[in-house]
């Protein structure tokens, strides 16, 4: 347990760790340097759960979420793309109200 004093702390300053991580940036596999393009923040994301990103609402979605009792405002939370100008088209689409 005596080691644990010769430790120091050490406190960098957010450009310091900047520039140490830009220097093994060249060695990260390309597989991985795609993903975090493609996904970005692995952990920012799972506070909202996204049904379908693209807003591709089906009528049987929509039938299913009305049944639940959700109105349109909690539909479009549920969708990051849609808005309720789609939403409206697609209604009179599917022959609702």
């Amino acid at each position: 347990m005596s080691y644990r004093r010769a430790v120091i702390k050490q406190q960098w300053t957010p450009e310091e760790v900047e520039a140490y991580c830009r220097k093994f940036e060249a060695k990260r596999p390309a597989y991985v340097r795609e993903a975090d393009k493609r996904v970005g923040s692995r952990f920012s994301s799972r506070g909202k759960r996204l049904i379908n990103s693209k807003g591709n609402l089906s009528k049987a979605q929509y039938e299913k979420f009305v049944s639940k009792g959700l109105s349109d405002e909690h539909i479009l939370a549920k969708y990051e793309n849609l808005t309720q100008e789609i939403l409206d088209v697609e209604k009179k689409r599917w022959k609702i109200q």
